[in-house]
């Protein structure tokens, strides 16, 4: 098992650059943030939710896949706290995301 399955992260957007709809019921919607990282070490591949209330009582909230993570104009595969970045995020519902909201992944295991 890997480290990554067992570790936890936060990240809380700062602004969100661009949100791209899918185009399709298949693909996903992609939203480029700039986030800092409040807890743990973001990771590519992790999957994150938006923490925070349900907004509608029953509805599964949505998750994003972190696809990209860019540093200092470098493209890294993590993102450690108190760090900020650019990150891509992938999942339907990107267009909701919003400055302060928090993204929290949970650990599989």
């Amino acid at each position: 098992m890997l480290d990554s399955e067992l570790e936890n992260a936060a990240l809380r957007i700062v602004s969100v650059e661009t949100v791209t709809p899918g185009g399709s019921r298949e693909a996903d919607d992609v939203a480029v943030c700039v986030v800092r990282c409040i807890g743990g070490t973001a990771r590519l591949g992790m999957v994150f939710e938006r923490s925070g209330p349900a907004e509608v009582a029953g509805a599964a909230a949505p998750s994003f896949a972190l696809t990209g993570i860019e540093w200092y104009g470098r493209q890294v595969e993590q993102l450690d706290t108190i760090h900020s970045g650019k990150v891509t995020l992938a999942g339907a519902g990107a267009e909701k995301l919003a400055t302060h909201d928090v993204l929290e992944s949970h650990a599989k295991g």
